[in-house]
């Protein structure tokens, strides 16, 4: 076979393995409807980043993911998502056992949106990340979410940057938390103002949790007194979280973690 054909062969090989792998990860063109429903298909991966679906888009969508096999990654960042949209698909994932990663970071849930999301949290049993970075939660979020945490052992990474979390939201999940032996691995607080109070709780929190190791309590007003809490509390802790204490200007990551603190500088 000469060498042209032998190249023809190659990309007619190639080429069917592409195109199906090109088709799972799918955006809004690939999936909505002329009628405003989403159909899935053999999408793996829904990346619709600022596509400003809305609660309407947020609902239909979530009606199609109840149901949904094979789809694992829903990215609705940025999407004007609020708390109707927000309680649909709470509902979604309540019922769905294969979404893996959920992405809401910037929507304007609210208190209750993230209560919406949180009931189905509770009865999740597939989902494993959760991004809630500005969502403006607050603290009637997550209290909501601490109970959902309660009752699920499977999600692994909770992210609420900027949420609007005082000490009694940080406080109920730290309680929620306690005495775990699977669930939850990461939890990241960075820019919520829980203060001493919430310092108090997670520095009860890390010598009764086993599997949580990337704690980021990074810019949350805690005091010095509240940092040495948290290394009490290290000191005791049942694994060895990674966790932002405070911003110390040593070194590229401009944060000391609690590696650093146990003499350990090579952070995972």
């Amino acid at each position: 076979m000469g060498g042209a054909a032998r190249c023809l062969s190659l990309a007619l090989v190639l080429l069917p393995p592409l195109l199906a792998s090109a088709q799972h990860r799918c955006r809004l063109g690939d999936v909505r409807q002329p009628d405003g429903s989403f159909q899935l298909g053999s999408c793996e991966e829904l990346l619709l980043f600022g596509e400003s679906v809305g609660d309407g888009g947020a609902i239909k969508l979530a009606s199609a993911l109840a149901g949904n096999t094979k789809l694992q990654l829903v990215d609705l960042w940025h999407n004007g998502v609020g708390a109707a949209g927000a309680k649909a698909l709470g509902a979604a994932i309540a019922k769905n056992t294969v979404l893996k990663r959920l992405y809401l970071n910037e929507n304007p849930l609210g208190a209750e949106g993230a209560k919406g999301i949180a009931a189905g949290l509770a009865k999740a049993r597939g989902l494993r990340h959760l991004w809630l970075t500005r969502t403006n939660a607050g603290d009637e979020g997550a209290a909501a979410l601490a109970t959902a945490l309660a009752a699920n052992h499977v999600l692994e990474a909770l992210d609420m940057w900027e949420c609007g979390i005082s000490g009694a939201g940080a406080e109920a999940i730290a309680i929620a938390l306690k005495g775990r032996h699977d669930g939850l691995r990461t939890l990241e607080l960075r820019g919520n103002a829980m203060g001493d109070r919430g310092a108090r709780a997670f520095a009860a929190l890390l010598p009764t949790n086993k599997p949580l190791s990337t704690l980021d309590l990074l810019n949350t007003g805690v005091s010095a007194e509240g940092r040495a809490l948290l290394r009490e509390g290290l000191r005791k802790a049942a694994s060895l979280p990674y966790m932002v204490l405070f911003e110390d200007a040593i070194g590229p990551h401009q944060q000391r973690t609690s590696w650093e603190e146990k003499g350990q500088k090579n952070a995972p």
